[in-house]
């Protein structure tokens, strides 16, 4: 089972979360009948199978087991156990992904606080805690702090774990997608550019960070007005996805909402009778 276990993790980091998901849930239910349903090794497949339908945009399922998991690690093993913070940092993604920004912020600026303080400051799931933290605020319209959190995320990250670690990336992306946010668009269509690079040679072209990456690009050069690039980068996501997720996932159909959005914008208007009509008086009255 622990093989099993592991496989379904290892699977699911090189892009095939199907199988993985498949896996874990197999075996969190051999888990829960053979060892008991708050065994350790129960909780850490619990916990596992979350973090991966939360992956692949199942966020509520994802939310209802780590709430479970948090309750029992919580009890079981107290409120500062390494694998107590982790279940309340994966909660807190699950929920951000659920759209649940604020009780996401308040979570993850909780756990960040407890792992400087247990794990100290550079620990590597410190800095995740910041990151996580960082990518909360952004989407709870917080970018001033959220920016300077994931310029800090990114340095210690890239000066610990290398440039061109998983967690680093992740953070270049989280922050070109605030910058972005911030209407900082040209600074973002390059980090964000860089950062699908890096991942499409490091990770593979569909792998699911690659994937959101991509996404990711396509808005930046949607709004700087790039829409030929914006529309070529989403039509090749949106193949990916519903072949790879499926035509009603979650991230599928924010591919397809954003090409949508981007073939609009792309597409001469006509202009309306009131501009006729302004234009008409404005040369009548000698305004060119």
């Amino acid at each position: 089972m622990t093989s099993r276990n592991d496989l379904g993790n290892a699977l699911f980091g090189m892009g095939e979360p199907a199988e993985a998901i498949s896996l874990l849930r197999q075996t969190l239910e051999d888990r829960t009948r053979i060892l008991g349903p708050v065994h350790p090794d129960t909780l850490t497949s619990r916990n596992d199978l979350a973090c991966a339908l939360d992956g692949t945009g199942e966020h509520a399922e994802a939310v209802g087991l780590l709430r479970q998991t948090l309750n029992d690690r919580t009890r079981v093993l107290g409120d500062e156990h390494p694998h107590t913070l982790a279940s309340r940092d994966s909660l807190g993604l699950a929920l951000h992904g659920l759209g649940e920004h604020a009780q996401a912020v308040r979570m993850h600026r909780s756990t960040l606080d407890d792992r400087i303080r247990v794990l100290g400051p550079e620990h590597h799931l410190t800095l995740l805690s910041r990151h996580n933290l960082a990518s909360a605020l952004t989407m709870a319209g917080e970018q001033t702090e959220a920016i300077q959190l994931l310029r800090q995320a990114l340095n210690d990250h890239a000066r610990i774990l290398g440039d061109e670690h998983p967690h680093t990336l992740a953070s270049r992306d989280s922050l070109g997608l605030a910058l972005h946010g911030m209407g900082e668009h040209a600074q973002a269509v390059r980090m964000l550019r860089q950062t699908l690079e890096d991942r499409t040679r490091i990770l593979s072209p569909e792998h699911p960070d690659t994937l959101a990456s991509r996404h990711n690009l396509a808005l930046a050069l949607t709004s700087a007005g790039e829409q030929a690039e914006a529309i070529d980068l989403l039509r090749r996501t949106l193949d990916d996805r519903v072949r790879i997720l499926g035509d009603e996932h979650t991230h599928t159909l924010s591919t397809r909402n954003a090409l949508e959005t981007a073939l609009a914008m792309s597409t001469p208007r006509p202009q309306s009778r009131w501009w006729h009509r302004l234009r008409r008086r404005n040369v009548a009255a000698g305004g060119g």
